[in-house]
């Protein structure tokens, strides 16, 4: 194959993957780390992308998170493996809080355990319709059509009223200050949600370092467990305390 012909497949990838690694090329490709390395630098000279340490983004990276629909229709087999990967911290009889997220919405579809959840995503509501030994309870309010989620301050009350086994978050940006999200009135019910939990699990993929949201759920001390895609850096290790339990989806926890 030609590097041209190389190099619009790969442009054609990282439009749907929303990141690249070296090593993604690599096997994607059937190439060598110098050949994926050469095509990285090509792409990153001619101001198609951005290139980042081991790697590569779409220019408009950070610029915008993307809604529900449209993340769906991106979802990665990184996510899928981070997805299932926390279906199995699910015990029954638990009591649980799941966020809306895409992540956490194929989670859902693969529960089939006797146990509670709550949530305020219309979708996550759907997928546990189709699981009859999950007793889910939806919080209400009003629907926010682009991230599919209902808010009101009777749900905050509600949540006020509800231990948590352990509450699932999803985040659009992480930085050593906190697990942010897009919308304020989201990060208001997963925030209290948190407030409420014995423990809290973090599902996100690496590239969520890269913090554009504004909207705190909580501080990085608060995160139990956070299940990932690739293994942190140190200076990423470092916004959790020893405390926070480190899972790569597919892999041993880091204890």
């Amino acid at each position: 194959m030609s590097q041209e012909k190389r190099i619009e497949l790969i442009k054609q990838l990282l439009e749907e993957r929303q990141e690249l690694t070296t090593k993604d090329i690599m096997s994607e490709f059937g190439v060598s780390q110098d050949t994926a390395r050469r095509d990285i630098v090509l792409l990153a000279e001619r101001g198609e992308v951005k290139r980042t340490h081991g790697g590569i983004l779409p220019l408009d990276f950070g610029n915008q998170v993307l809604n529900f629909q449209k993340r769906l229709s991106l979802f990665t087999r990184e996510k899928t493996r981070i997805a299932l990967e926390a279906v199995n911290h699910f015990h029954a009889h638990h009591v649980y809080f799941i966020d809306a997220s895409t992540i956490l919405l194929k989670t859902c579809q693969n529960l089939n355990l006797p146990l509670t959840v709550i949530t305020h995503s219309l979708d996550n509501c759907m997928a546990l319709a189709e699981q009859p030994k999950v007793t889910v309870k939806a919080l209400g309010g009003t629907f926010d059509h682009e991230s599919r989620f209902f808010y009101s301050d009777d749900a905050l009350q509600e949540l006020d009223n509800v231990a948590f086994d352990t509450v699932f978050i999803a985040a659009s940006g992480i930085d050593e200050h906190g697990v942010y999200i897009l919308k304020q009135e989201d990060a208001k019910i997963v925030g209290r949600a948190v407030e409420r939990a014995r423990r809290v699990i973090l599902v996100a993929e690496h590239q969520k370092f890269i913090n554009t949201s504004y909207f705190r759920i909580c501080k990085p001390d608060r995160v139990s467990l956070f299940i990932t895609d690739q293994p942190l850096t140190p200076a990423e290790r470092s916004i959790f305390p020893k405390t926070t339990k480190i899972q790569i989806a597919g892999e041993a926890v880091d204890r």
